[in-house]
């Protein structure tokens, strides 16, 4: 009797370590909810498919992040929606259909208002500013075909050398850089001349913000989907037969898997693949360029800087907390944060906010003076020490192939396991929109390949 109750026992015991689905449904099971991971798990559901999504953290939102700690949401992750314009932009669909509120902000370089090292405001003219950005881009195209492992950095300094750029005060330069940097999350010295030349045949339109919240869009998406918190994924094990997906000592069953976590944690192998991966998929892993964005929100008694949506404060270095943005036209409160990215982010993320905050201060003291208040609160982002993200963004880095590696990094092991996210993406790395894009592009393939009933 004793030894019949033991294998009753062991028996329960196995159930409850193993998640039990419907038989005659396809099982999916969505590791990651970020955006690309929702937007993949809703599509799928409505389809008609089982479908689990497991999430490490203990809010589902990824790389969306808003933070309502002060009482108005402040975006401590993606903040905008951008390339509003762009023809399949499934982000702009979502937000007319939650009929959302946006306002279109502008980063045009000719509206940041720009203060040199002594705190004078500096005055760039169109004409000024057009002739900058035709030299830039000229040599760009011209040393794509001479010398095409030739970076941002080398052209700059190839314009300077030759006294091409003397017509243009340092601080106007310094913003230009700063902005390149800032949307792809790396330094001038990584950023290739090919993606110059691609950027500037994509015609993104308007940048967007989102009255509310951004993770409007990611709440709505999880309404009605199973999803398990604070579940970080340990290991996937596949083979001809299916897939089996452990997670806090819990092994989920399934038909496919579809991949959403971020490249970060992919490159730091924090998932074991039974049996590994590809080389070719490994080598794809390691080889994107992963880069690094953060904030520093401070938020003021009152409003000292105008009607500035956007300005830029000169400093030696020029990632130090020099681009700041304003946020009173979004919540109507005297809000403003700095933007820093690349290694100088990945340094200063190690230290203290005191000494963070105080670093910030210190650029507006020489744009606004001495007297200005101290902030009576603050928000400051670590990305790359965040356990679960590892970084920011997929960058294009120095002599990569994306139209190689990217396709790779998407490409489906045995028809089981499947990669979304913007790192996945060839055109559109680093958006909302692209990883959204990815998400229902693997859903799409499971549709392809696995009916929603088992035959």
């Amino acid at each position: 009797m004793k030894s019949i109750l033991y294998l009753l026992f062991i028996c329960l015991s196995f159930l409850s370590a193993t998640a039990v689905a419907n038989p005659e449904k396809t099982q999916v099971v969505v590791v990651g909810a970020g955006i690309a991971g929702l937007a993949a798990a809703n599509d799928l559901q409505e389809s008609g498919y089982e479908v689990t999504v497991l999430e490490a953290r203990d809010r589902t939102g990824g790389r969306i992040y808003t933070d309502r700690s002060l009482g108005f949401p402040l975006e401590k992750g993606a903040a905008w929606m951008h390339s509003n314009q762009v023809d399949g932009n499934r982000l702009m669909s979502l937000k007319e259909e939650l009929g959302l509120k946006t306002y279109v902000s502008s980063i045009d370089i000719l509206k940041v208002k720009i203060f040199n090292k002594e705190g004078k405001a500096i005055t760039l003219s169109e004409e000024e500013y057009e002739k900058i950005e035709f030299r830039i881009g000229l040599v760009a195209y011209i040393t794509s075909y001479i010398r095409p492992s030739s970076t941002l950095g080398d052209v700059i300094g190839f314009l300077k050398s030759w006294g091409l750029l003397s017509f243009a005060p340092d601080a106007v330069l310094k913003v230009f850089l700063q902005q390149v940097e800032l949307g792809l999350a790396e330094d001038e010295e990584n950023i290739p001349v090919s993606f110059l030349i691609a950027q500037d045949e994509y015609n993104p339109g308007q940048d967007e913000e989102i009255f509310g919240g951004f993770d409007q869009f990611t709440s709505h998406l999880s309404k009605s989907l199973d999803i398990k918190l604070n579940s970080p994924v340990s290991k996937i094990t596949y083979s001809s037969d299916g897939v089996e997906v452990l997670a806090n000592d819990k092994t989920y069953i399934a038909d496919a898997v579809i991949v959403t976590v971020s490249l970060g944690v992919l490159q730091k192998n924090l998932i074991e693949f039974v049996p590994d991966l590809p080389v070719e998929k490994q080598e794809a892993i390691n080889s994107i360029s992963w880069g690094n964005v953060n904030k520093v929100i401070l938020k003021f008694p009152y409003s000292f800087w105008g009607d500035a949506e956007n300005f830029f404060i000169e400093r030696e270095d020029r990632h130090a907390f020099t681009t700041w943005f304003s946020n009173e036209a979004m919540n109507n409160e005297p809000v403003i944060y700095a933007f820093f990215s690349g290694e100088f982010s990945r340094n200063m993320e190690k230290q203290t906010d005191g000494y963070i905050v105080e670093e910030a201060m210190k650029s507006l003291k020489i744009a606004y003076g001495n007297d200005i208040p101290k902030p009576e609160a603050h928000i400051i982002t670590r990305w790359g020490m965040e356990p679960y993200v590892l970084g920011s963004y997929s960058a294009p880095g120095h002599n990569q192939d994306d139209s190689k590696l990217r396709p790779e990094l998407a490409k489906p092991i045995q028809n089981k396991i499947f990669f979304a996210g913007e790192a996945t993406s060839v055109r559109e790395y680093g958006f909302t929109h692209g990883a959204l894009n990815t998400g229902l592009r693997e859903a799409g393939k499971i549709k392809t390949i696995y009916s929603p009933l088992k035959q």
